[in-house]
């Protein structure tokens, strides 16, 4: 049951109970006019009755004393004579028919006579007791009496008409008022019954809501001691998370600044290394044979091998402290790609590969950091050196209304589609094996990315198993 329904059936209740208090009172205001027409029927009945008794009463104590002569007998006279004319003033009060109005003034008319005779009579019987006799013997009084009886029976069955009729509707009046009184007792107790089911409902259930609520509160009470203690281990653990991390930091910078250090110790003693290499075999120091040459050449090839790697450690190991400033100046997208092209040329014509650079066909100049731009391309045509044994490596640069763009293209053995992102992780290679053909940190590409995006562009990667690779290098304009 709803809430409206709840407010609804009790407003009914009352609604009812007020209904029903009014109808009983209507039908006692009915009930008590109807008892009030009954007794004053009764008190016309009662007076008639009264005002023919008291008539007889005076004729009576007049013919006592007439023919007796003994005075004693004139005080029910004289009584009837003052009863008489208060039933007669009480008659007047109550009657107001119109009907039974004309007969009472009939009655009281012969009444008048009636009691002018009586008085006639006890004055004469004081005078002439034989001529009141006579008088008395005559029927006159007789005949007034009759008509009075008469008269006063017609009223009084007039009376009795009207009474059977008042008292039959006090009956139904009566049983009205019983039917309206249980019938709306029983209706309102009904409603109120129902209303306290309905409340006694809700208060059982605002109960058991409310044990469930304080259990809850229980419940939550205990959570909020279980969570501040979590809290509590959750701080703790923090403040270890912070000192390992602050330790980590430590631990990273000292990392960054050996491999600073040892990248700055390690190129000096290679740069000699391929300084003397080179001069051997040009014959600086002394003619060399045939045999002599070659093993100056993997001399010097795996000298230059160690010092890319020893400049990509430089490279990540700045990147990663935040010391490797940004230099911008003014840049010509051809220019810088033909140094970089370059700078890589000879080392793609002795493994016998062609390569080829697209230049722009118009002037394009950007403000960025030349050298790391030609850093990323030297990278990235190293690492298409480094993955193609035959075919072709291609170098282009070209402008795009917000970006110009580098791509490095190869022919080379590809990656395949999963590894595609992974390349650009910091030491990870396809190949993790230790006899891996191909050598490196796995810094070159990480490197690149890094620096690409430092100067707010991006590197990419296509590529297919067996079809060769394309990197696609952005800067913003």
């Amino acid at each position: 049951m709803t809430v409206r329904q709840k407010i609804a059936i009790a407003l009914g209740s009352a609604v009812l109970t007020l209904l029903v208090g009014i109808a009983a009172l209507a039908v006692v205001m009915r009930l008590r006019g109807a008892i009030d027409a009954v007794d004053h029927t009764n008190s016309v009945l009662r007076n008639l009755d009264g005002l023919l008794g008291s008539i007889v009463d005076a004729e009576t104590g007049q013919r006592g004393y007439i023919i007796t002569g003994d005075s004693s007998y004139l005080n029910p006279y004289h009584d009837g004579r003052v009863a008489v004319d208060s039933y007669v003033v009480n008659l007047q009060r109550l009657i107001t028919d119109r009907d039974q109005r004309a007969r009472l003034d009939s009655l009281q008319k012969l009444e008048q006579a009636k009691v002018g005779e009586l008085d006639r009579t006890v004055t004469m019987r004081a005078t002439d007791p034989a001529a009141a006799m006579t008088h008395v013997r005559s029927g006159v009084g007789k005949a007034l009496m009759d008509s009075v009886r008469i008269l006063s029976m017609h009223m009084s069955q007039t009376e009795r008409l009207h009474l059977a009729a008042r008292d039959a509707s006090r009956l139904r009046i009566r049983d009205l008022a019983l039917v309206v009184i249980v019938g709306g007792t029983f209706a309102a107790f009904l409603l109120a019954w129902i209303t306290n089911r309905s409340i006694r409902t809700d208060v059982i259930a605002q109960q058991k809501t409310q044990e469930q609520l304080q259990l809850q509160a229980n419940q939550l009470e205990e959570q909020a001691v279980e969570m501040e203690q979590t809290l509590e281990q959750l701080r703790e653990t923090t403040s270890q998370a912070e000192e390992a991390r602050d330790a980590a930091e430590v631990a990273n910078r000292a990392k960054n600044d050996f491999l600073a250090v040892m990248s700055h110790e390690l190129r000096t003693p290679l740069n000699a290394i391929v300084g003397y290499a080179e001069l051997l075999h040009d014959g600086v120091a002394g003619p060399v044979n045939h045999e002599q040459q070659e093993q100056l050449e993997r001399v010097q090839l795996s000298a230059r091998h160690l010092v890319e790697l020893v400049d990509d450690i430089l490279s990540f190991s700045r990147l990663e402290s935040g010391v490797d400033n940004i230099r911008n100046a003014a840049m010509d997208l051809a220019t810088v790609t033909r140094e970089a092209g370059v700078l890589v040329e000879p080392v793609v014509r002795s493994k016998g590969l062609t390569f080829t650079i697209e230049l722009p066909n118009d002037n394009v100049t950007i403000t960025s950091d030349p050298a790391k731009v030609r850093q990323i391309l030297v990278n990235l045509l190293s690492n298409a050196i480094k993955f193609t044994d035959e075919g072709t490596i291609r170098l282009a640069s070209h402008s795009e209304p917000a970006c110009v763009v580098f791509e490095v293209e190869d022919t080379g053995i590809g990656i395949a589609r999963e590894h595609q992102e992974r390349v650009f992780e910091t030491f990870w290679q396809v190949d993790q094996s230790a006899t891996r053909k191909t050598g490196g940190a796995g810094l070159g590409l990480s490197v690149s990315r890094r620096l690409a995006r430092a100067l707010g562009g991006d590197l990419t990667v296509e590529s297919d198993i067996g079809k060769g690779s394309r990197f696609r290098f952005w800067l913003p304009r």
